[in-house]
């Protein structure tokens, strides 16, 4: 991949509010607050998880140590399953906590890369590249950690999550599902 891919999308810009997850995220977290402290007290194979339909699977959201830069998540793929394809303007490093399966990333002209995981695998889909996660059991949940930089680019005010165009929203406002169409390895990044 590219390391010298550039963005320069802001959250705030009108042109991006139909695709965005930020409002849908924002009132998930004031429904249900991040987990605060200094430890999560679960075990994160376990802990019991909130539907998140605008990104198809469940998750939790952590605000640990009262970290301004780091925020994090843990997020759970059904049997069989897979989240919505998606971008986003942070950094992110995921952890495979439970599980096997694999995500497809890729820029908007570049190749889909393949990456797959198992419990114990850590990778990093580039910034702003789309990606979209799978799980291969068809019996048991798998389910990740990620860690990312958006507390500081919240505040710098470039914060920004995308659906890829492909992801088909149902009902409005922040009650909405997603029809995740899953990605393929041949996607070649051009819409139908």
């Amino acid at each position: 991949m590219r390391k010298d891919y550039q963005f320069g999308v802001l959250a705030n810009e009108k042109r991006n509010l139909s695709s965005s997850e930020i409002a849908a995220r924002d009132e998930f977290n004031r429904t249900n607050p991040p987990l605060e402290g200094l430890v999560v007290p679960h075990d994160l194979r376990k802990m019991e998880l909130l539907e998140r339909p605008w990104r198809n699977n469940r998750g939790y959201f952590f605000d640990l140590a009262g970290n301004e830069v780091l925020g994090a998540h843990l997020a759970e793929l059904k049997p069989g399953g897979h989240s919505t394809r998606h971008r986003h303007t942070t950094e992110a490093y995921i952890y495979i906590v439970k599980g096997h399966g694999y995500s497809l990333i890729n820029y908007d002209d570049e190749p889909v890369q393949r990456v797959d995981w198992s419990e114990g695998t850590l990778f990093s889909p580039p910034r702003w590249a789309w990606h979209q996660h799978f799980n291969l059991d068809k019996d048991d949940t798998a389910r990740y950690l990620a860690i990312q930089d958006t507390g500081l680019l919240r505040t710098l005010r470039l914060h920004q999550i995308e659906r890829h165009p492909t992801q088909l929203v149902q009902g409005e406002g922040t009650e909405y599902t997603v029809d995740a169409a899953p990605a393929t390895e041949t996607y070649d990044g051009e819409d139908d």
